[in-house]
């Protein structure tokens, strides 16, 4: 009797941890069974595109000539002169990061882009990674900026380090799906993850890996506002032409 019910306790110990998982994988087959249903049917082609991109950039590398062509096309950092990292934005979220390989890249690329695509449609998903990865370029010239002095100051060296890759976008897209499909247990594993990675290694990929956090909650929460904003907005208008008109007329 007494090893049951010192048992017992145990037992329910896991209960709560096997439910917890159980509840992490019934979230990834939710979120993930959309876009695996236009994936068997190949309708996904921002997704295919956006991962051929990186694969491109990644092959202009094997060559001196194409070295040249994708640093001048993609390269940045925080001491790249602003208007070149605005010209430059498209190109630098699809070429190779520092210290990724490429097919971690291709991997994020085609994975985050194909589930946000699938459940936001292409143009949201879009304008969410070109905003992410322009807002963390920007956040870490200005922790550069700021230097080892401040609370989020970064080394002097930073400035010099390639400021390139997808994984800004793939991280607020992540948060971004995340509140959207209502899944609360993976946008806690993401944000443990990234926390951890900021403690361990303080760089500016990992900085910039925070910023893109908070613009996923921006994004998950500005978005649908602006979706129901929108609509008032134009009735509101039509309301003061009619009146307008009416008042013209009488």
């Amino acid at each position: 009797m007494s090893t049951a019910t010192g048992l017992l306790p145990h037992r329910g110990a896991r209960r709560p941890r096997r439910a917890w998982v159980n509840g992490v994988l019934a979230e990834w087959s939710r979120i993930t069974s959309r876009p695996l249903a236009l994936l068997r049917r190949g309708r996904l082609p921002f997704a295919f595109g956006s991962s051929g991109t990186v694969l491109a950039l990644w092959l202009l590398h094997l060559s001196s000539l194409g070295t040249y062509i994708a640093h001048t096309i993609s390269d940045v950092s925080a001491s790249t002169p602003f208007y070149l990292v605005v010209v430059r934005l498209p190109a630098s979220m699809y070429a190779p990061a520092p210290n990724l390989p490429v097919w971690g890249s291709l991997l994020q690329v085609f994975v985050v882009f194909g589930v946000a695509e699938a459940w936001v449609g292409r143009r949201r998903t879009l304008t969410v990674a070109l905003a992410a990865t322009f807002i963390c370029t920007l956040s870490g010239r200005i922790m550069c900026y700021l230097g080892p002095g401040t609370v989020v100051g970064l080394p002097w060296i930073e400035r010099y380090v390639s400021d390139t890759g997808p994984s800004a976008a793939v991280v607020a897209l992540v948060v971004y799906v995340c509140c959207v499909r209502r899944a609360p247990r993976t946008l806690t594993v993401l944000l443990t993850a990234l926390v951890t990675e900021v403690t361990l290694l303080p760089n500016l990929a990992g900085r910039e890996h925070i910023v893109a956090i908070a613009l996923g909650l921006l994004a998950a929460v500005g978005v649908p506002a602006l979706t129901w904003i929108r609509p008032h907005v134009r009735s509101a208008c039509q309301i003061v032409r009619c009146r307008g008109l009416r008042s013209r007329l009488g």
